[in-house]
């Protein structure tokens, strides 16, 4: 297909590719006598969270030099090519993702072939035109999934929960957990919805199927994937689950048949991105906790779906 063939100069054009930005005042370590480098941030983001970093996990550098002096660090749930134009313009060099950077498991190997696990190969133009743009503007990327997600404060949950203005109303849910399940001033699915879409500035990405008039108290919050097993055993325990992403035919039509049935219940799913930023913009204000001498922020990757006319 002609769409593989797209010039890395065509999609630099495209993406607007930034000028790099100078590196400006040295940042040092706490010691103050070394320039604080990524390495250097990674280590401490190690320590603290601490547990063991195999080569081989997902967590790692993916793209950049380590020894890059840091100017500015943002965290996002994905470093799509907007966040990491954002991340140009604010000044910020390394970027702490959540999600893969080069669209798979193998996130941009450069002798990863197409196929299962590998998306388009190391050697796709795409892929190679965002390298260069990381390489050019001095840009540094990290991933930080198994250990941030490991945390028992599971910011994933409580970060969407604080999103959506419902952190305060955490109920224990029958694993005797704390925050997963919310109780929620009672209104109709469909305002509901409307709260959910309005908060999280949400356009064709946000998808619900169920009864819109029923009446929703209690809420589970599953950002990321949902298994098809966590709506069987659990959408009893509340009136709404808000999920990230699910398989269509396994919990999409699963919830239809709930509704068809009878049950005054809902399934919303948001977008598996878009319900780990908020999870993210906790990490942004925990490493300001650890890294003191630069700037911390979040850059929010949002909803990419286009809102029908």
């Amino acid at each position: 297909m002609k769409s593989r063939h797209i010039s890395r100069r065509r999609f630099a054009l495209m993406a607007g590719t930034a000028g790099a930005v100078p590196l400006g005042i040295v940042s040092l370590d706490l010691a103050g006598t070394e320039p604080l480098t990524a390495a250097a941030v990674v280590r401490r983001i190690q320590t603290a969270l601490g547990g063991d970093w195999p080569s081989a996990g997902p967590d790692g550098f993916k793209a950049g030099d380590p020894s890059t002096v840091v100017k500015g660090i943002a965290t996002t749930a994905m470093a799509t090519m907007d966040v990491l134009q954002q991340a140009v313009q604010a000044n910020t060099n390394l970027i702490v993702t959540y999600e893969p950077t080069f669209y798979s498991r193998a996130d941009g190997a450069v002798d990863s072939p197409p196929g299962r696990g590998s998306a388009a190969g190391g050697n796709d133009p795409v892929i190679k035109a965002k390298r260069e743009f990381i390489e050019k503007n001095g840009l540094v990327v990290f991933r930080l999934r198994d250990h941030w997600q490991a945390r028992k404060e599971n910011d994933r949950v409580t970060g969407l929960a604080g999103a959506l203005g419902w952190r305060a109303r955490a109920v224990s849910d029958k694993a005797g957990n704390g925050n997963a399940v919310y109780e929620i001033p009672a209104a109709t699915a469909e305002a509901t919805v409307a709260v959910i879409r309005s908060k999280l500035k949400l356009r064709a990405g946000l998808r619900v199927v169920g009864d819109r008039n029923a009446i929703i108290r209690r809420v589970l919050l599953i950002p990321g994937s949902m298994t098809a097993t966590t709506l069987w055993l659990r959408y009893s325990e509340v009136d709404m689950i808000v999920a990230g992403e699910v398989r269509e035919w396994e919990n999409t039509h699963y919830a239809a048949d709930i509704f068809t049935s009878g049950e005054k219940r809902a399934l919303v799913t948001i977008g598996r991105v878009v319900s780990e930023d908020p999870g993210m913009a906790v990490c942004a204000e925990w490493l300001k906790t650890i890294v003191k001498e630069v700037p911390a922020k979040w850059i929010g990757v949002g909803d990419p779906y286009w809102r029908p006319a």
